[in-house]
């Protein structure tokens, strides 16, 4: 079971390397659909935008993709 420590420790680490994510494109957007398989959710937008979001390893360690991982067009 993760403990506290851990959690925190990981807090840490994603700022440290900036593993961050600037969600403020999506304000004021619409959801149209959304649809998930068992690694991925697909989010699509009224302005016809995807955001999809997909777990994953990598060196035996989850983390989260997402695509696009920038405002579209910056």
């Amino acid at each position: 079971m993760t403990t506290h420590d851990d959690l925190t420790q990981v807090d840490a680490l994603a700022e440290d390397q900036g593993c961050t994510v600037d969600w403020s494109w999506l304000q004021g957007l619409e959801i149209e659909s959304a649809t998930s398989d068992l690694q991925r959710i697909r989010i699509r937008f009224t302005n016809g935008q995807t955001l999809t979001i997909q777990a994953a390893t990598y060196q035996s360690k989850a983390f989260l993709a997402f695509d696009p991982w920038k405002a579209p067009g910056s």
